[in-house]
């Protein structure tokens, strides 16, 4: 083991030929065969680190290999991927690579100036356990950073975990996957407050609850290397909650203030909150954008389901003295970017409240590049069904109606297609700002389940996995774009172990695949060896 300062450096011949023939050469075909599957498989493995290279406890790093602990037992690492806490309370815990953290008991982790709570690069982090983690940081208090190919994933499987981010001059982010995905499931409980920063001249920049994107850092590159990962990825930027209580708070903002943040470039982006999960935001003030769930695709569609759950999400008007006009404030807001795909709000059997002094449930598909209109972003209730499991009960006369701007005229032509919950009204609605048409206070809610539901009809345009959509048009990096990130970097990545014990996903259909192939194979060097063996012996006899 060594001291350790705070920030750590980063290493930021023969052909198989089968033919049809004798008995004695199925053996070999048989091995060949095998042979080429497990190689196949082996190839398709995907190449990223399943141990922490090195842990961080209270600025002591122990590196791979290293068993460590302390003498009371609150905390343990067996040199890998796994590390326990029992009764812990002290500083900062970092690691590059994955990490799973298994909680028992009470633990308080609280972060010096400048530091996250529990961070890891280069990896995935996962929280799991019966027990309670108490995590404190100015920002990022929680924080995993992947590369742009692998790692960045955060989740919390059963645990109980209460985040508190006390507020830096340009954010207080509770929850940060950096090029990655945020997951909270089984059965976990989770309240996150992202405050101001105290004793400044100006509120923080930007406050979050739970921030992930797709976008590597632009100084991620590891020691040694030359060239800096690419600008985006396809990983990352998605949230899950199933199952799990979450709750958040956000404090007023001088820019921003959103409790989900989610943002794609060029990729969809997936928001899932199902099975009986029950979400609770509250976003305070800010001069550019107040929301309670804010999920943005620069260069593709975004995907909101909410299903069988509970959903209070709220934000607050600008703060007195700023500009009405530039604020945006949203209970619910999808705003995509697509000319491929149908990005949609989907509600089934869920009770949501959403208010925002701009729009309680808006869904907008954006077009900057010309006055065309995109495919309109939908607010589906009932998923297809019957909508009599799903229905607006405020505002008492309330419908989904859709929303169609064109601006073609001016040096940056622009369009805006889709949909917004308001009063009924025959015709579009052409600027939602201010319209009285606009609901700011929505409630949704479902029936009691008397009637039989019918059929689910096709949906003619189903929703993709956020992870693969159809090539785009590249994305001007120096475009102009609407989406504020603010982002503070300490530390970040680390996947881990699930409930079960198994990795947490860092590609896991690839890996699967890529195991049964590898496996299939060897079962069939297997046969081919017994076979082979079993001519032989016949031949003797004979």
């Amino acid at each position: 083991m060594r001291k350790q300062i705070h920030d750590n450096p980063i290493d930021h011949g023969h052909s198989c030929t089968l033919s049809h023939g004798t008995w004695r050469r199925m053996g070999a075909k048989l091995a060949c065969a095998g042979a080429c599957a497990l190689m196949a498989g082996q190839l398709l493995l995907p190449s990223v680190a399943l141990a922490a290279d090195w842990v961080n406890v209270g600025g002591t790093q122990y590196d791979r290999g290293t068993v460590a602990g302390d003498e009371a037992g609150t905390w343990s690492w067996d040199g890998a991927d796994d590390m326990k806490l029992n009764g812990y309370d002290g500083g900062s815990i970092g690691a590059k690579g994955n990490l799973t953290i298994g909680v028992t008991g009470t633990n308080t982790v609280t972060a010096d100036a400048g530091q996250s709570a529990i961070a890891v690069k280069n990896g995935n982090l996962a929280i799991t356990g019966d027990g309670t983690l108490n995590a404190t940081a100015q920002t990022d208090a929680i924080a995993a950073e992947g590369d742009g190919n692998a790692g960045g994933d955060v989740t919390i499987s059963g645990a109980n975990v209460n985040v508190t981010a006390s507020g830096a001059v340009n954010s207080a982010t509770g929850i940060r996957a950096t090029a990655g995905s945020v997951t909270i499931d089984k059965g976990a409980d989770v309240k996150i407050e992202a405050k101001s920063a105290e004793g400044s001249w100006r509120p923080t920049v930007g406050t979050y609850g739970i921030f992930a994107d797709n976008l590597p850092s632009r100084h991620a590159a590891q020691e040694g290397e030359q060239e800096e990962p690419d600008y985006v990825s396809v990983h990352g930027g998605d949230v899950t909650i199933d199952a799990a209580n979450l709750s958040i708070k956000t404090a007023d903002a001088w820019q921003v203030s959103v409790c989900i943040n989610t943002v794609g470039i060029k990729k969809n982006t997936l928001m899932k909150i199902v099975n009986g999960a029950d979400v609770a935001l509250s976003a305070g003030s800010a001069a550019s954008l107040s929301a309670g769930i804010s999920a943005r695709s620069q260069s593709g569609a975004v995907w909101m389901f909410v299903e069988e759950s509970n959903l209070t999400s709220r934000s607050l008007s600008a703060a007195n003295g700023i500009d009405a006009v530039r604020n945006q404030s949203f209970g619910i807001m999808a705003e995509a970017n697509t000319g491929f795909e149908t990005p949609r709000i989907k509600i089934r059997k869920s009770k949501i409240e959403a208010s925002g002094a701009t729009a309680g449930i808006y869904a907008i598909n954006c077009n900057d590049a010309t006055a065309t209109l995109f495919r309109a972003a939908r607010i589906d209730l009932g998923w297809g069904e019957s909508r009599g499991n799903a229905m607006i009960t405020t505002p008492t006369d309330g419908a989904v109606r859709d929303v169609k701007k064109v601006v073609d005229t001016g040096k940056w032509p622009s369009s805006q297609n889709g949909q917004v919950v308001g009063v009924a009204g025959p015709s579009a609605i052409t600027d939602i700002v201010g319209s009285a048409e606009v609901a700011h206070d929505v409630v949704i809610d479902f029936g009691d389940g008397q009637e039989p539901e019918p059929t689910p009809e096709p949906d003619p345009d189903p929703m993709p996995n956020p992870e693969q959509k159809p090539d785009l048009k590249p994305v001007d990096k120096d475009a102009k774009t609407t989406t504020t990130v603010t982002k503070t970097v300490t530390t970040k990545t680390a996947a881990a172990k699930n409930g079960s014990g198994a990795l947490a996903a860092t590609g896991d259909s690839a890996a699967t695949a890529a195991a049964a192939l590898g496996i299939a194979g060897a079962s069939v060097i297997g046969a081919g060896f017994v076979a082979s063996k079993r001519r032989n012996r016949q031949r003797k006899l004979s």
